[in-house]
């Protein structure tokens, strides 16, 4: 195994960050395939490129950024390339792309925070589940520190308790629960706010299990539920039909009885059950992300799924 398989497989098997994270991951591993090659063939260079961007893509297929953000590095690193260009000048051209494209990334998110604003100004509480970075920022930026912020868990793994690391010096009333009593929460909470993983091609959300059962709950009670996602996370190669969902080992969830525990790590929550979507465009309802999924689509016909 070379170095960017390992990279890849170190991607594949990380438990510890969300899908915005390890899209970071990926870009910065195609930056290091055009700063480690050697050699003086330009073609080769993008050819490795371009065959390291679709393993990125197709690694974890309930995370859309993982796959979005290699595609576009691809696609972008291919137009800054012609034949009268030296070896070391295309390899400066991949770092520099790189660089903005993780500029860009983190500017999505500051977007994303500004655009939550609208949503969140004058709430007493809000409810989240598992863990976001995104969710984080907006949580810690947008909220204000007298907000009672309630994070279920996330089992197994419990993700959510990282979340409840990172914002206990920041919210004085802050509550951790299990994710059996979102039911019994939900209705005492003003919002709901979760990440997503991949937005599929008719705007349903995958995104961690829970999150579905968070969806139903708050349409029962007439509580907002906010997807922040932003539109790099559109899968358009993928619908509600035929997605992807990601099982893991049931060790996780009773290591005694590991064959007979299942441990499906997202669910699939249907776009009829959303409020809105917080995006880097401001805060979007189904209608509003349509326009965006056709953009995703005319990229996707450059390459090979």
């Amino acid at each position: 195994m070379d170095w960017i398989d390992k990279k890849i497989d170190a991607l594949a098997k990380d438990r510890s960050h969300g899908a915005a994270q390890l899209a970071t991951s990926a870009v910065k591993t195609l930056m290091d395939v055009c700063k480690r090659s050697r050699g003086k063939d330009v073609g080769q260079l993008v050819t490795s490129v371009r065959k390291t961007a679709l393993s990125l893509a197709k690694v974890r297929p309930s995370m859309a950024p993982i796959c979005n953000w290699s595609l576009v590095f691809c696609h972008r690193f291919e137009e800054k390339i012609n034949d009268r260009i030296s070896f070391p000048e295309a390899q400066q051209r991949g770092i520099l792309l790189g660089e903005e494209l993780l500029k860009k990334q983190q500017r999505i998110v500051e977007l994303q925070v500004e655009a939550s604003r609208a949503i969140l100004k004058n709430r007493d509480s809000v409810l989240t589940l598992s863990y976001s970075s995104t969710v984080e920022s907006i949580l810690k930026y947008s909220l204000p520190p007298n907000c009672r912020v309630v994070i279920a868990e996330s089992r197994p793994l419990m993700e959510g308790r990282r979340l409840f690391e990172n914002l206990k010096h920041i919210f004085a009333d802050l509550r951790m629960i299990t994710d059996a009593q979102m039911g019994l929460a939900i209705p005492s909470t003003d919002l709901v706010l979760v990440g997503a993983d991949t937005i599929l091609g008719d705007l349903g959300v995958v995104n961690k299990t829970g999150t579905y059962l968070s969806a139903l709950v708050s349409h029962s009670h007439g509580r907002d539920f906010f997807v922040a996602a932003d539109t790099y996370k559109i899968n358009v190669a993928m619908d509600s039909s035929n997605c992807v969902l990601e099982s893991k080992s049931g060790n996780e969830v009773w290591p005694q009885h590991e064959k007979q525990c299942d441990n499906v790590y997202f669910d699939l929550t249907p776009a009829k059950l959303l409020s809105g979507f917080v995006t880097e465009e401001g805060v979007l309802d189904v209608a509003g992300m349509k326009t965006h999924v056709q953009h995703w689509k005319e990229l996707y016909r450059n390459f090979d799924f």
